[in-house]
């Protein structure tokens, strides 16, 4: 049960979001806004008005960030991306909220649960909280445009990391109790925080799986920076890396461990063109994943049997999450196109739902689905295509390297819902600096690939 300062963090975040705008520049105000609350902020706790999404780690942040933004930064910031495909993708998203109430009015009847069919309350609760949750991703690609202000992002990555590493390291110690002691109760199943002999690090994310990912998105942004040879904080760059190294390992997450491994290979000994076809090979892969898993190609024993010999408790976990797709597939199968909706229509009795594909697929059909994984695929595609405007190696390795980051987010969530604020955050600065480069590259007088006066810096 939380207590009463588990509120109290919500009621006072907006305060805080204030004194940021006030204190910092718009980009490192909106992103401690935003990122501060995700890290910090109890999980499962949320003011539910009626009509509205509920107000909670992720929403609020994300509304005093626009707030923020427009009022007391005075940026010409939307509520939707800017005219293009990011805002066709979310109309798509709209569109088909609207088949899934059509689609959805005949209550579930079930021996153990009855759930009341949708109503129009229902769809526009979802378009409001879809564009709350995206709110992050849109920001971030209106105000992040130059190589400097890239940069600045990941420099901001790894100083949360860096902050964040001290509460992790005494959890890794101590054992996940901070979100108990402080907010007054245990946010998940505690057995699933004891792994190999020892304890994975919870924090105030929910889950050590949701620490693990977050640690690898981190260590590759330190990749990153340490390749461009940047200044990440007081220590050494090679210290910096190997520090995030160190703590993916204790936090236990192993396939954190393994994307780390991608990031850490690709990053440091691939050329940008192979770093960003890697990427789009990977976007690609995830976002067919569900059509693969119905046709039955996708190669879920192959993967679990390459596993086993490594460690076979993780490799029994994957094969319990797999078989807990295929129940879930063949319930999403019977309204594929605009999905259950929610109230745990798309779930079984019994099911368990890890993964945020097959959420989005259960919930919002493969129309949502393509929105949602379509936005993310979207950057990198842009992506490949701006990587040749561009002059210096540095700006190309970043763009390069930050396609692969969105990549790993990607893949993360066919086993996980590790879908968050940061996430987004991320995904929206580099869709904000490809809009920046074609912007230049036009008014250079550019077509195409080729140059008709000098490459954009």
């Amino acid at each position: 049960m939380p207590n009463s300062f588990a509120y109290l963090a919500l009621i006072l975040w907006p305060l805080i979001s204030i004194w940021l705008y006030k204190r910092y520049e718009v980009i490192p105000a909106t992103f401690w806004t935003i990122v501060g609350g995700y890290l910090f902020l109890p999980v499962g706790v949320d003011f539910d008005f009626p009509l509205i999404p509920a107000l909670n780690k992720e929403t609020i942040p994300a509304i005093m960030a626009f707030i923020g933004c427009k009022y007391l930064a005075k940026k010409d910031v939307t509520i939707l991306p800017p005219k293009g495909l990011a805002r066709n993708l979310l109309y798509l998203f709209f569109i088909g909220t609207i088949g899934m109430l059509l689609t959805n009015s005949e209550p579930v009847r079930e021996v153990y649960r009855f759930i009341p069919g949708l109503t129009y309350r229902d769809m526009f609760s979802v378009i409001m909280l879809q564009v709350l949750l995206l709110l992050p991703f849109t920001l971030a690609m209106q105000l992040v445009k130059t190589h400097e202000e890239h940069v600045m992002i990941l420099k901001l990555m790894v100083v949360a990391g860096l902050l964040y590493s001290a509460l992790i390291l005494f959890e890794v110690r101590m054992s996940p109790q901070l979100h108990k002691w402080i907010y007054g109760f245990f946010p998940h199943t505690w057995g699933q925080q004891i792994r190999y002999g020892g304890f994975r690090p919870v924090v105030f994310l929910g889950h050590g799986l949701w620490v693990s990912i977050f640690l690898a998105i981190v260590f590759g942004a330190s990749l990153v920076l340490s390749k461009l040879k940047i200044k990440m904080s007081m220590f050494a760059n090679g210290v910096v890396v190997t520090y995030f190294a160190g703590l993916l390992i204790l936090a236990k997450g192993f396939g954190a461990i393994l994307l780390s491994i991608v990031l850490f290979v690709s990053i440091s000994f691939l050329s940008n063109n192979l770093i960003i076809k890697i990427a789009l090979a990977i976007g690609i892969i995830a976002i067919a994943y569900p059509i693969l898993s119905i046709l039955g190609v996708f190669p879920h024993d192959f993967i679990v049997g390459m596993i086993e010999p490594i460690n076979e408790k993780q490799a029994g976990s994957l094969q319990f999450r797999f078989n807990q797709e295929d129940q879930l597939l063949e319930r999403a199968k019977e309204k594929f196109l605009f999905g259950w909706g929610g109230w745990d229509r798309n779930r079984l009795v019994d099911s368990v739902t890890d993964g945020y594909w097959i959420i989005l697929v259960g919930k919002y059909g493969l129309v949502g689905f393509s929105a949602i994984f379509g936005l993310m695929l979207s950057v990198i595609i842009r992506a490949r295509k701006m990587i040749d405007y561009l002059s210096g190696n540095s700006e190309k390795v970043l763009l390069a390297s930050h396609c692969l980051l969105i990549a790993i987010i990607m893949v993360d969530q066919i086993p996980n819902d590790s879908n968050n604020p940061l996430f987004w955050f991320v995904i929206g600065a580099l869709m904000g600096r490809n809009q920046h480069i074609i912007g230049e590259a036009l008014k250079l007088g550019m077509t195409g690939s080729k140059p008709l006066t000098a490459r954009v810096q």
